[in-house]
């Protein structure tokens, strides 16, 4: 038996905001499982002296970037985009953050949140009540602490996050 068809058109997909922070850290796992699974050399793939080929990556993530409320967290100032640093000497990232409420900032490397270990740190200062600044020192850095690191602000309005490409020479 066949139904007749619908006259009223299906509700629009939507993610609730609560689940933002989900949504990028599973974007962000894909992307790092989407680089090993790639390999060889292709063109846009950049490798350092090391001989560690990086995916392409972008330095803001694919998170919708357009501020739809401009109580959304966003990144208004970062470190560069390509960062060098020399074996056993300190490699430092930065990232500034505003939003209503002010925003909190975590550190990724790889698609994986960072926990403060013996060489890394991350510091933050509220600036005023609507920014935060955040800074990632890994001292001594060594050769596994090359890659991809982000830094992710979010707020009830809103995810943005911010890459850094991290190579020693």
């Amino acid at each position: 038996m066949l139904c007749p068809p619908s006259t009223s058109s299906p509700p629009p997909l939507s993610i609730p905001r609560c689940c933002s922070l989900l949504v990028l850290f599973l974007f962000l796992c894909s992307v790092s499982e989407l680089a090993e699974a790639r390999g060889g050399r292709r063109t846009g793939q950049g490798k350092g002296k090391s001989g560690l080929q990086f995916a392409q990556v972008a330095e803001f993530s694919l998170i919708q970037q357009t501020l739809t409320d401009n109580r959304s967290a966003h990144i208004v100032t970062g470190s560069h985009f390509s960062q060098v640093f020399r074996l056993g000497f300190k490699l430092r990232l930065i990232c500034k953050a505003r939003g209503d409420p002010r925003p909190k900032i975590k550190w990724f490397k790889e698609g994986m949140e960072m926990q403060p270990k013996r060489n890394a740190h991350y510091y933050e200062k509220p600036l005023g009540k609507d920014e935060i600044w955040s800074k990632l020192e890994i001292d001594p850095a060594t050769m596994g602490d090359q890659g991809i690191y982000a830094c992710v602000a979010n707020n009830q309005h809103g995810v943005m996050a911010k890459n850094f490409k991290a190579e020693y020479r």
